[in-house]
Order: C-alpha cells, then structure tokens, then sequence
C-alpha cells in the first residue's frame, strides 16, 4: 500500500473539522523564504480552459551545472505534541515542482521502474485522459516558465490540430520531447519525463458525485502499492486501512474536494524513518518474500545513516477538467546531518515512542526505534553539552516548522539552501552509500 498518500488524507481530513475561520487562517501563512506569488484582480483567460486567474512561478535561473549540487527546502515536519492536528499550508506555486541534485536519478529511476513494472506504477483510464492532458500542459508551462536554463522550448505551439502542440529539450537528461498532436506517449508519460514527483489524478463521478482515482504515476509510492488495482475505484476503498479514516475522513474528505479552487493549491509533509534511499519500496515497508532477514539487516547499518524519508506532497485543483492533483516527493535527511539541530533528536525520539499507537504502527517505527534509541541519547546528550538545548527546553513543535531552523536565513538562487553544519557535504549523495547494495525483485 502507498503509505505516505494515505497520510496525506488523513490530515485534510481531519483539518476539514475545523472551523472555516481556521482554515482561512492557516492558508494565509506561507512557507520558504520567497514570497508568494501574486495574482492580478483582473481575470485573465487561460489556455487550460478556464477564466479563473491561476499563480505563476517566476523564473529561477539555475543552470544544469549548478542543478548537480542544488539543495531544495530543508523539511523537518516533527511535530510535539503528535496529534492530528491542521498540517497543510498555502503552497507557493514557486514550489509546485521543485528541483534539487536528485533530478536525475529520479527521473532514471522513473524509467526504469515504469519499463520493468508498467501498470503496477502507471496507469490510466480512458476518462481520465483530458485531465492527464490538462495536467501535461500545466507541467510544461510551470518547468519552462520556473527553470527555463533547464528546459528550451524548440516548438510553442497551442494544442488544436495535428502537428500543433509544444517541443521541449530537457537540458539536463538531454531528452528531447516532442508534444506536439497526435501524442506519440500518454500524457502522464511526458509528465514523468518533465518532473520528479508522483502524480495521482482524481476525478469526480457525475453519477454519484464520489471522487474517483482515474490516472496515477506513482513509481515511487515508498510500499507494495499496484496501482492497477486501485484504479477506477473510490478513495474511500484506496484508504480504508489508513488509520482514523472510517472514523474521520469518510464524510469529511468529499466536502473538502468539493469546495478546493484552482488558485488554492496547498503542500504539507509526512515522514518516517529507513535505512535507505529506495524509491520504489523503502527497506522498513518490505515484506518477508523480499526480504526474509529485514530486523537483522536493518542492525548492519550505522544508526547515523538511517534517513528520515519526508514524504513532501501537494494538492491542486486543474482549471479546465476540474481533477483533483494530488503530488508526492520523497526526500531524505539522514539523522547525521540533523544532529546539530535544536531539539530534532528529542522529537524524533519522542515521536517513535509516545506517538499515537496506530500511527506508531502505520509507519512501522517499533522495527528501527529500538536500534536508533542510544544514537538518539547521544545527540540529545551532545545537543546539551553544546549549549543547544537545556534540560528546561520545551519538547514541542519548532518555530521554523515543517523547516529547519536555519531555512529562512540562508538561501540563495544559485545553490540552494544551504545546511549549516561542518559535516554537511552538497557533494554527497545519500544514494551512493546504498548504490553496491543490489536490489530486491521488487524494488
């Protein structure tokens, strides 16, 4: 199953509980350091269909040289106390798809897994498809307008006739890709060759009126997820295992799709812990017939190397088809890199063993706190003996939440953002300590 997707539900679920006063409060705030886009009174007429003003990204000129050692936001979404609380913010569209030094091996590993698996990660309904259209086009228009040292336009072009349609070099796997009618892939596939994130696509059923996953890329859902057999159904049979859905979400999570706008978009993060960089099934979701041996493998591995995998997410509305677009992203931190960080060790240690029970489960953290519990002490013991933290400081939720607290004090356009600590390296690369390891048949 896709853990993280089904994460994300349970928190707008849970926050549509709120009043509407608390849900305007919460989308004014922003997150980053860049300001958010601003949106003309003056309606405007888009190419997707729809007369509603739509946020644009401004440019960001990076290079694909610079984009090797590129360091997107520093995610640190820990929260004390671990209660469902309202954990989504107004999304700058400057951070719809972002880009860092993993682009390409995400999108190589894309490839890969949609070649060896198919629809066990791609697939797609016939109604779904102007939707995937709609969405291929905002993709396009958001990765050239966003980066455009990244993607060259060879054909701008509108979609009206055969022959019509846009030509893109994607300057940094050197792929060119040919938009133009007819389509020679699916739309989802163009996609998947233009951005690094998932993308499930929802629909709404005009016969009933329920919400419907018609379309999914989803190589990297993080478990055993076939998407094959989840799509064409309703989210309600795609999350009944996830906790707190039946008692929560069932009525709540329609009335939220319902009323969302296309100039609305909003991102949050979840998270757990590994011991690897996998994309497809992380090591602490695989099952006995892959790994037979998983609680005496995971004990190799140094506690400093095991990475907080921080499912990054976001949800938007198209104009045009009115689908609902639901990305996920997963990034790594490994607690190495974390330690210097007021307060991280103890909230992460916190959380895996005082946090609500069923989450506690969902997220498999009674297989690795137990080897992470003495690494965790010393950095908490570290962080004191540092002037960092005293044994009076709250345990509670940071300031800078869901980022580290360096975030907003230390970017620039050229590098990224940039991690504070002496053993930080932007050169490495968390998949190369794993790179030797030879993967499972279903990963």
């Amino acid at each position: 199953m896709n853990k993280e997707a089904g994460l994300f539900l349970i928190v707008i679920g849970l926050s549509i509980a709120l009043s509407f006063k608390q849900i305007k409060s919460i989308f004014i705030r922003l997150v980053g350091s860049s300001s958010p886009t601003k949106v003309t009174e003056e309606k405007k007429s888009l190419r997707y269909g729809s007369d509603e003003p739509l946020p644009e990204p401004t440019p960001l000129m990076i290079t694909p040289e610079q984009v090797e050692n590129y360091d997107d936001r520093p995610w640190r979404p820990f929260r004390w106390p671990y209660h469902q609380t309202m954990s989504i913010f107004k999304l700058d569209i400057n951070h719809w798809l972002d880009m860092d030094k993993y682009y390409i091996h995400y999108i190589e590993e894309k490839e890969r897994i949609r070649h060896k698996y198919g629809k066990q990660n791609y697939d797609w309904l016939p109604e779904g498809y102007d939707a995937c259209f709609e969405l291929m086009e905002m993709v396009t228009d958001h990765m050239v307008k966003r980066y455009p040292l990244l993607f060259t336009v060879l054909k701008n072009g509108e979609y009206k006739n055969d022959g019509d349609g846009k030509i893109i070099r994607n300057e940094i796997t050197k792929e060119v890709l040919d938009m133009t009618l007819p389509l020679k892939d699916h739309p989802l596939i163009y996609v998947s060759k233009l951005a690094k994130e998932d993308f499930y696509i929802v629909l709404k059923n005009p016969t009933d009126g329920l919400h419907y996953l018609v379309a999914a890329a989803v190589p990297f859902p993080g478990g055993s997820f076939d998407i094959s057999q989840k799509i064409g159904t309703h989210i309600d049979t795609i999350h009944a295992d996830v906790p707190y859905y039946k008692t929560n979400l069932k009525k709540s999570m329609e009335r939220w799709f319902g009323r969302m706008k296309p100039n609305e978009p909003v991102e949050r993060a979840s998270w757990y812990i590994t011991w690897d960089a996998k994309l497809k099934v992380s090591n602490v979701y695989q099952v006995p017939e892959f790994k037979p041996n998983l609680e005496e493998d995971l004990k190799k591995f140094d506690p400093k190397n095991f990475n907080v995998r921080v499912e990054r997410q976001t949800l938007r509305r198209l104009p045009k088809t009115q689908a609902i677009i639901f990305t996920n992203h997963p990034v790594f931190y490994s607690l190495d890199e974390m330690k210097d960080e007021p307060m991280v060790p103890s909230l992460i240690k916190k959380i895996l063993y005082e946090g609500p029970e069923d989450i506690l489960k969902y997220k498999n953290f009674g297989l690795v706190r137990d080897h992470l519990s003495g690494y965790l002490d010393e950095l908490i013991i570290r962080q004191k003996a540092l002037g960092l933290i005293t044994d009076e400081t709250p345990l509670k939720t940071q300031p800078t939440y869901p980022f580290a607290y360096w975030v907003k004090t230390d970017f620039d356009y050229v590098n990224g953002w940039n991690n504070p600590s002496a053993d930080y390296k932007k050169s490495e690369r968390k998949t190369d300590v794993f790179k030797d390891i030879p993967l499972a048949d279903n990963e």
